[in-house]
């Protein structure tokens, strides 16, 4: 093993404005439970900030601070004083403290302009910058064109934070405001942050795709996984048993590994099974099938070892006897994929058990599938951030029961961090059962990692490695791409989750809360995965989040509203262009407002649309129109039928259900209205087939069906 390296070291300077004594988060909130005596100090070089961090899955090497890396004692000191004043000191007009998360980036930024100071004047004195030198960072910091505007900004923080904290630094800090008080961002070149929410939306066909195989790994495949788990625990139990009792009785020798594979390999024989070999090789290693010829993974002797208490697979392999003894069993009994004697669920779907049994590799890919569908599942049924997600603990579901004792709906407690500082508060949210079935899932799923880590999150690393995280983390996003690409991977036709275009998408966390409030606002009465409302899921999750910490997500709601409108309406008006509508009464006005700004765009065949003027010409439709499953509504208070009767309180919005599509002047209707009217109308003909019929009924039904042929004959013939 390699000598560790030794970094030189250096004593801090003296500080002239705290001792070494000094507490490093003096007035920072820390956790109750850290203890006191072990806080970093000024004076330390090593500073561990864990006991400020509240969040349970923060990284730890984001808030260990290894000082002793920084040779220069200079910028050791003035790393430290500007560390320090950005977690303690508020600026009143510029800045509060940030969060000790931030600490980690912000000793990198520090590092870089002191790097730029001594290799632009030989040393780091902000008593002798100007002007000239920070334009001349400000070009080092973009790094030739290779650092975004975005990430130059937090480089370009940096000088202008040393004026503003001058009073908490040695020597203080640079004696003019940097780029005459111009904001950071403006100097960045970094462009104001949109209107719109930049966040892309998940396409429908990508998210249903997504939610349907994580609610079917909820629902079908996670006992099965779960009770491998089991089984192979127990195992790994009994071998080391077996292991301690040959230790006391010094026989840990070959034959006795031999007599238990033989009589493991009896009970397989006697139950028709063959000899275990890896789903997927472990490493280079193949086999080669004596009867066919064909290249296979290797025997599964992980799972042999297992069996007869050895400490390595190796005493099973290199003992001769004893691998012409597996030998003999595979040629006579073939071989099994897996191995593990967990059965395998029937898939509703095929009728086919969903896949082979599993071995141990398998198992540990499984488990992190069924994280990821855990958390898609969690994640969009409920609109939490990921913050939120990642802060639930075991126990965190409790039903709500109706007042004759029905589970009506289920309660999810967690913390919200966003705007409530870093203690965060604790939240409720009102949800649905599949989030509290998933819920359920990851504490089995979680339970050994937490136990052994002492952990209290449900989202926790799964692999083992000594290096591994000890929480799910920034590893979430990944973990949904890696859902994604299992399940396209075992897709032997088209992808299992659809591309969008050439390309797989690509997810984020962020997005599975932009999309389902979008789908919330502007498509309620669609349905998700074949079987969950958007409705259903809403009124669930409103019912808890009024006057709540998390109440944000109406407003998420009502963004996402506006921008729905705005897009339907534009589908509208291509739909004009089509010929593809819009019908209905209520078309002549939309027809009239679609022609007069056709005659403005100028839109002919062949040119390219201005998109962005084009919204800005309809927005005044966007905000009253009000999407349906039979028909959009072109609200207006002062005709709609709908309203008829109803008080002033009641007439800011239509009530679609009451709607008439075929006489209110505000309904209109597009091609994605004319499946349901037809589907509708095929269901009278049906009727009308049956001689029991009275004249009565016979003459409503066609009424009826002629009254929807004429509402959507536009629709048919393109004349709209």
């Amino acid at each position: 093993m390699p000598a560790p390296i030794k970094l030189p070291q250096h004593a801090s300077l003296p500080s002239a404005i705290y001792g070494n004594d000094e507490p490093v988060l003096a007035g920072v909130a820390v956790r109750d439970d850290a203890d006191r005596t072990r806080l970093p100090r000024f004076g330390d070089d090593l500073w561990d900030l864990g006991a400020a961090i509240f969040r349970v899955n923060a990284r730890y090497s984001n808030y260990r601070l290894n000082l002793a890396r920084i040779a220069d004692p200079v910028t050791r000191r003035l790393a430290k004083e500007y560390v320090i004043a950005r977690l303690r000191i508020h600026v009143p007009g510029y800045r509060a403290p940030c969060g000790a998360t931030s600490a980690i980036r912000l000793l990198r930024y520090i590092q870089h302009f002191a790097a730029f100071l001594r290799a632009r004047t030989g040393a780091v004195d902000l008593s002798r910058i100007d002007q000239a030198l920070l334009d001349a960072y400000l070009a080092y910091a973009r790094d030739g064109g290779r650092r975004t505007p975005h990430e130059t900004v937090k480089y370009v923080e940096v000088p202008i934070d040393l004026h503003h904290l001058a009073p908490w630094l040695t020597g203080g800090g640079i004696g003019f405001l940097p780029w005459r008080g111009r904001a950071a961002h403006r100097v960045a070149g970094r462009p104001p942050a949109p209107a719109e929410n930049a966040t892309p939306r998940i396409p429908e066909p990508v998210i249903g795709a997504m939610l349907r195989w994580a609610l079917k790994y909820v629902e079908v495949y996670a006992p099965d996984i779960l009770a491998a788990r089991a089984e192979l625990d127990a195992l790994e139990a009994r071998c080391a048993r077996l292991m301690a009792r040959d230790a006391r009785a010094g026989r840990a020798v070959a034959k006795n590994y031999r007599a238990r594979v033989a009589k493991w390999l009896d009970v397989r024989r006697a139950m028709g099974r063959g000899v275990p070999i890896w789903e997927h090789a472990p490493n280079v290693a193949r086999r080669i099938d004596p009867l066919t010829g064909e290249e296979t993974p290797p025997y599964n002797l992980h799972l042999m070892r297992l069996h007869a208490g050895a400490p390595q697979s190796g005493r099973i392999s290199q003992s001769e006897p004893t691998a012409r003894l597996i030998e003999k069993a595979a040629a006579e009994l073939g071989t099994e994929i897996g191995g593990l004697d967990t059965p395998i669920s029937i898939d509703p779907d095929t009728g086919l058990p969903w896949r082979e049994r599993f071995d141990g590799l398998s198992l540990a890919r499984e488990e992190r599938m069924l994280q990821g569908a855990c958390y898609l599942v969690c994640a969009y049924l409920t609109g939490m951030r990921d913050s939120e997600v990642q802060a639930m603990q075991p126990g965190c579901v409790s039903p709500v029961r109706s007042a004759d004792g029905l589970v009506e709906r289920y309660r999810l407690r967690s913390t919200v961090y966003k705007r409530h500082g870093a203690r965060g508060v604790t939240a409720d949210w009102i949800t649905i059962e599949p989030v509290a079935r998933a819920v359920a899932v990851m504490e089995v799923l979680s339970a050994r990692n937490r136990r052994e880590k002492e952990l209290s999150s449900l989202w926790v690393a799964l692999k083992d490695w000594p290096w591994s995280n000890d929480h799910l983390g920034m590893g979430a996003t990944p973990t949904l791409n890696l859902f994604r690409e299992g399940l396209d991977t075992r897709s032997e036709a088209a992808p299992a989750i659809p591309r969008i275009g050439d390309e797989p998408w690509k997810f984020t966390t962020r997005q599975l809360r932009r999309t389902i409030a979008w789908y919330i606002a502007n498509r309620p009465f669609g349905t998700v995965a074949g079987k969950i409302q958007y409705k259903h899921a809403s009124v669930a999750m409103f019912e808890g989040y009024a006057g709540s910490a998390q109440a944000d997500f109406r407003l998420a709601i009502e963004r996402e509203r506006a921008l729905g409108q705005l897009d339907d309406i534009v589908a509208h008006y291509e739909a004009y262009l089509r010929r593809e509508g819009p019908a209905g009464p209520g078309a002549a006005r939309l027809r009239r407002e679609f022609g007069r700004v056709q005659e403005e765009l100028g839109d002919l065949p062949g040119r390219i649309l201005d998109r962005k003027r084009l919204r800005t010409m309809v927005a005044h439709l966007g905000r009253t129109l009000h999407v349906g499953f039979l028909n959009d509504c072109l609200f207006d208070a002062a005709t709609a039928l709908c309203l008829t009767g109803a008080p002033d309180a009641e007439r800011t919005a239509p009530a679609l259900s009451r709607c008439s599509p075929d006489r209110c002047p505000n309904a209109c209707l597009t091609a994605r209205h004319r499946e349901p009217w037809q589907a509708s109308i095929v269901e009278g003909e049906a009727l009308l087939a049956d001689r029991r019929l009275s004249p009565l009924q016979r003459t409503a039904i066609l009424r009826d069906n002629e009254r929807k042929c004429r509402l959507i004959a536009p629709l048919m013939d393109g004349d709209a």
